[in-house]
């Protein structure tokens, strides 16, 4: 009877805190449990609350697996996947930040991105309801590996998209476009975010320093953020001064094209464009190649400082100088006219 115990117990604990007797998938089959383990920190078994996909309506999916164990000291953690419709430049937020510049990329088969807490993949198209749909996966941890995140988002993606028959994604997703570097460094005057021509001079307070983080340009998918190396508190400095975002990704465009009020407009260089209603930025034709992007929005740092130096330039006079310098390292060269 005491072998009987010992069995059954140890039986237990190992049920209790591994995945053995877990389906390889969870959410609605939705999600790979192999993935899931290995993006989630810690040891223990995975459960999943939620009903998986809704057909009906992509948009109110959603499903929560954690990861836990009795063992002590292992601690829990967590991951939480949901469709969401978007506007058209919202794919590009981490949650409160648009421009995050620590986050990595990946575009071309498939679009998306990753950083410590979330990662996002763009569906395709024929997915689409009123509004681009977007795969959003957030971790209570930070992640230990950012590629296998985003592979666990984009096999997720996959699945939705087959399930649906509204498109073919990989397995995996293309190389992530990292941050140049994991901190902030100074600006190069006349090369600042790596753009030939863009200046910082008569654009901040006299005697500040600027320091620059976000991708190597161009990229189909870059940001870049500058900050000024200064007093402000910690909240105000987060969100920075400037934030730039530049993309050729055909499905982001797509996104910004399909939010309601984008429409025909000029850019400052004077070639027409689409300017996204409500947005900060402009779709510019090309003369050789897709579309591009460009956007620039001012950060809390901008309106405090705007606040105690009087004779710093309006937000207006931030974009004409970076949509030059962005369209040129870009290779965006304004169509031909007549």
């Amino acid at each position: 009877m005491a072998a009987v115990v010992v069995v059954v117990a140890g039986l237990l604990h190992v049920w209790r805190n591994t995945n053995v007797l877990t389906a390889d998938r969870l959410c609605g089959d939705l999600v790979s449990a192999e993935q899931a383990d290995a993006v989630l920190p810690g040891s223990g078994r995975l459960d999943a609350e939620g009903d998986g996909l809704d057909e009906d309506d992509l948009t109110d999916t959603e499903c929560r697996i954690e990861k836990s164990s009795v063992v002590l000291g292992s601690g829990e953690s967590g991951l939480s996947v949901r469709l969401w419709g978007v506007r058209g430049y919202d794919p590009l937020a981490f949650d409160s930040e648009p421009y995050p510049p620590g986050a990595s990329y990946f575009t071309g088969e498939v679009t998306g991105g990753v950083n410590a807490y979330k990662a996002w993949v763009m569906l395709p198209e024929k997915c689409w309801t009123d509004r681009p749909v977007v795969a959003e996966f957030s971790i209570d941890e930070p992640a230990a590996d950012r590629t296998a995140f985003a592979a666990l988002a984009t096999d997720t993606a996959r699945t939705i998209a087959a399930r649906t028959q509204c498109g073919d994604l990989p397995e995996k997703p293309g190389t992530l476009i990292s941050p140049r570097s994991d901190a902030a460094r100074p600006v190069s005057e006349g090369q600042v975010c790596g753009l030939d021509g863009l200046t910082v001079a008569g654009q901040v307070p006299a005697g500040t320093k600027v320091l620059e983080e976000g991708q190597q340009a161009p990229a189909d998918l870059w940001f870049c953020k500058l900050t000024l190396d200064d007093e402000t508190g910690d909240f105000v400095r987060g969100d920075g001064f400037m934030k730039y975002t530049a993309t050729r990704d055909p499905l982001l465009i797509a996104a910004m094209r399909k939010f309601t009020g984008t429409a025909e407009g000029t850019a400052p260089d004077g070639r027409k464009a689409e300017k996204i209603d409500r947005g900060p930025g402009f779709i510019l034709p090309c003369a050789d190649g897709g579309p591009l992007y460009l956007a620039v929005e001012s950060g809390l740092q901008y309106l405090e400082a705007s606040k105690r130096h009087e004779d710093l330039p309006k937000r207006d006079a931030y974009v004409a100088p970076f949509m030059k310098a962005a369209a040129k390292t870009f290779g965006c060269a304004a169509p031909a006219t007549g």
